[in-house]
């Protein structure tokens, strides 16, 4: 109870703080300006006006009346006009107890993404694990190494760039020169962690970028910083369709927590009430496995109701997956899901907790004449339009000052 007690503490300080921190500023350079305008009007008589304010400008308590035209971020413009490519190091590495290599996590394959990306266009990319070690269940895991090989290549190399997505990822965080913020969960930001994401955008953030437009206003709200939208990395030359393994009449879904085997109870029993005989599968496992599985699905079920009751989910990765690989997807709508789905043009989004409702929308897509088969198409035609590394190439480069 007191921990829960002194973040909240911690989080309303930090809001006052972000709050009040523009007024000071304004408040000094008012008072400056009236002290100044106070002391010329005396001194305007005696004729040493001029003198004085001469003398004035040299020592920098008045400033000359000249056009600024010169950039907010310095810092930045000459990280755009190095010749030389940035080492970059992505990692969420909060200790020897939470290296940042959890298995089974939509970060972390986010991560491995974006490291992929970047090495495919000639970048020296890497993960930071605490040990450099990782637990495979990828099916291409990028290069990783370890904190203090990070520490070593940082201490010789100043041209780098430091990414992470964890505001709390302390071990790499310190190490950091720097830093570059990619969010994809609101949940951590908006509250326990934003007293800590408060004081990195004062003196450690340099560009920030989000997993959908919604984590992107929330930034550009709070710390009134430009924010790019980077959503869901995926490989499309791995992840896409084959026609001849899917099976017809087969939904595939994956356990979304307590309530996934009830919604599949409610979706199966109305069907069948509509003459419907489908195959409900369960998908799991390693990635290779559920590309496999998900290859063979006519229909995808997206049951995952968010972390949060208000934010719902940054941006849950089986949905891009279900939809590369040919599904047609039905899933609740938690925000994150409309940077990748428009609903009834390439999939179909429910209220959130309705499970009736998506058991309607599997009937009705069955029973309209093509309706599978349209939203098959204009899901490919969509993923390999705005969706493939490619697409995301612009965005990425935005975000690290490329």
């Amino acid at each position: 109870m007191s921990n829960i007690f002194f973040r909240r503490t911690q989080t309303v300080l930090a809001r006052f703080r972000l709050a009040f921190s523009p007024l000071i500023p304004v408040f000094i350079e008012d008072l400056r300006t009236y002290i100044i305008n106070f002391i010329s009007n005396i001194l305007r008589p005696t004729n040493i006006h001029k003198d004085i304010k001469s003398i004035a400008i040299k020592l920098g308590i008045v400033k000359k009346n000249k056009h600024n035209f010169s950039s907010n971020y310095p810092t930045v413009r000459q990280l755009q006009n190095s010749q030389e490519k940035p080492a970059i190091f992505v990692s969420y590495c909060v200790s020897n107890e939470f290296g940042g290599n959890l298995k089974f996590c939509g970060g972390t394959k986010e991560l491995n993404y974006l490291v992929k990306l970047l090495r495919e266009h000639g970048y020296e990319a890497y993960i930071v694990t605490y040990d450099g070690t990782y637990e495979p269940w990828l099916l291409d895991h990028q290069p990783h190494i370890s904190l203090d090989k990070f520490q070593q290549i940082i201490s010789k190399n100043t041209n780098i760039r430091c990414v992470t997505s964890f505001a709390t990822a302390t071990a790499f965080i310190q190490a950091s020169p720097s830093l570059y913020f990619w969010d994809m969960e609101l949940l951590l930001t908006a509250e326990q962690d934003f007293s800590v994401l408060a004081k990195l955008y004062r003196n450690k953030i340099i560009g920030t970028a989000a997993i959908s437009r919604t984590i992107q206003a929330w930034h550009m709200a709070q710390f009134q910083r430009s924010c790019t939208v980077i959503p869901n990395l995926i490989d499309t030359s791995v992840w896409f369709p084959t026609s001849l393994n899917r099976q017809r009449n087969k939904i595939g879904y994956m356990n979304e927590g307590l309530h996934t085997e009830d919604y599949v109870n409610t979706i199966r029993n109305f069907t069948q009430e509509k003459g419907l005989e489908l195959e409900f599968h369960q998908i799991s496992g390693v990635e290779s496995k559920i590309l496999a599985e998900m290859r063979t699905c006519e229909v995808f079920l997206s049951m995952n109701i968010g972390k949060h009751s208000l934010w719902g989910e940054g941006c849950p990765r089986t949905v891009i997956e279900s939809l590369a690989s040919g599904c047609t997807v039905i899933a609740f709508d938690i925000i994150g899901n409309r940077e990748i789905m428009q609903d009834n043009f390439n999939s179909v989004l429910v209220s959130r907790y309705r499970p009736d409702l998506m058991a309607e929308a599997l009937v009705r897509i069955y029973t309209t004449t093509g309706e599978i088969e349209r939203l098959q198409e204009n899901a490919q035609d969509l993923i390999q339009s705005c969706h493939t590394f490619d697409a995301r190439w612009p965005a990425v480069k935005e975000f690290l000052h490329l």
